[in-house]
């Protein structure tokens, strides 16, 4: 006979996960927010909803699970100690590169950055500028598309805990999508790579010093 007290209270049931879930377990984030001012870090911040997950992702990357606030699911997060990650890239269906406006309900404008990738209007062309710094620049002025990539990934030291995300709105990042498009359509199954926060520092023709981490994916061989 077994017990039946979940019957009464399925919630409280602990949730059993598929080892190869198609399920995303947790993101990876090079960033963070300190009150309301958006902060960049300069070692990998991952959030999930899962506290096995938190555990797990500590022990591989250094780190201290904890929960914060937010009123998203991912209440446990983990500042790691590390900005490279290495991982496990399943397909050319992992990656996705689209360019986005958000409205408060959503996004507002989709597209490849030619032609829109929207429900009504797919096919069409999007009205984006042709000029790399216009678009920039609209972007910056909230009034067009700034770029969203996104890649899903597994853990190379522990590919059996699930699928991760990682999302981007980096324009540096943008620079770096033809090769990795072509080299993950090339490639014959699963490849390894490096999930990376690379430190930038420069000095502009005006003088001012600029320092920052951008986020950089760099394929290392095959799976």
């Amino acid at each position: 006979m077994s017990l039946r007290i979940f019957e009464t209270d399925p919630d409280a049931k602990r949730k059993s996960r598929n080892t190869f879930a198609d399920d995303i377990v947790g993101r990876f984030r090079g960033g963070m927010l300190a009150g309301r001012r958006p902060v960049a870090l300069s070692e990998w911040r991952v959030t999930t909803d899962d506290p096995d997950v938190a555990d797990r992702v500590a022990a591989l990357f250094g780190g201290e699970p904890e929960e914060w606030d937010t009123d998203r699911a991912d209440v446990h997060q983990v500042l790691t100690t590390t900005a490279v990650v290495p991982i496990v890239i399943e397909s050319a269906d992992c990656l996705r590169a689209r360019m986005t406006l958000f409205g408060l309900q959503g996004p507002i404008h989709v597209c490849d950055g030619m032609y829109s990738l929207a429900d009504d209007d797919r096919g069409e062309p999007c009205g984006c500028p042709r000029s790399l710094q216009d678009r920039k620049d609209l972007a910056k002025s909230g009034k067009g598309p700034k770029p969203d990539i996104s890649l899903k990934f597994r853990l190379a030291d522990d590919p059996d805990l699930g699928l991760f995300l990682f999302g981007s709105g980096s324009w540096s990042l943008v620079n770096d999508l033809p090769d990795l498009e072509s080299r993950l359509a090339d490639a014959d199954g699963p490849v390894r790579a490096e999930l990376r926060l690379v430190h930038v520092q420069y000095t502009t023709k005006k003088g001012r010093d600029v320092e920052y981490h951008r986020p950089e994916i760099a394929i290392t061989g095959p799976a």
